[in-house]
C-alpha cells in the first residue's frame, strides 16, 4: 500500500483519504477539525476535544473548574485547530507565527523572566 503523510497531523494515510490532493492538501481527519474550529468560531461552542493531544472538552471543564472551557485557536498550515491551554502553549513556543506581533512579543518578554 501507498501512504502519503499528512502535513497537518504527520500520519501516514491512503492517498484517497486527502483533500484536494496527497501532496498539497490534508487529510479527511484534519479537514474536520478544521470545520470543527470554524464551527467554533460561527457558533461558540467549543470542539469535542484538543486537536493536538485529544483531551476531552469535559475533561478539560472538569481541570478547569467551572462551566466555561478555556481553548485556543491557531492557524496552522492554512487550516485552524483548537488546542487545549497545554497544547498551546507548546505550540505558541515552536511556531513562527507570531514571532513578529505584539502578541509575540509579549510571550517573549514574558517567559524571559
Amino acid at each position: 500500500m501507498v501512504a502519503v503523510t499528512c502535513r497537518i497531523c504527520g500520519k501516514a494515510r491512503d492517498p484517497r483519504e486527502f483533500v484536494h490532493d496527497a501532496i498539497t492538501g490534508y487529510c479527511w481527519h484534519c479537514y474536520e477539525h478544521h470545520l470543527e474550529a470554524l464551527r467554533a468560531l460561527a457558533e461558540g461552542t467549543p470542539p469535542a476535544a484538543c486537536h493536538v493531544c485529544g483531551v476531552s472538552t469535559e475533561a478539560l471543564r472538569a481541570a478547569q473548574g467551572g462551566a466555561d472551557v478555556r481553548m485556543y485557536m491557531h492557524p496552522k498550515d492554512g487550516i485552524y485547530q483548537v488546542l487545549c491551554p497545554g497544547c498551546s502553549d507548546r505550540y505558541e513556543r515552536k511556531a513562527t507565527i507570531y514571532d513578529n506581533t505584539p502578541y509575540g512579543w509579549r510571550k517573549k518578554l514574558k517567559g524571559k523572566k
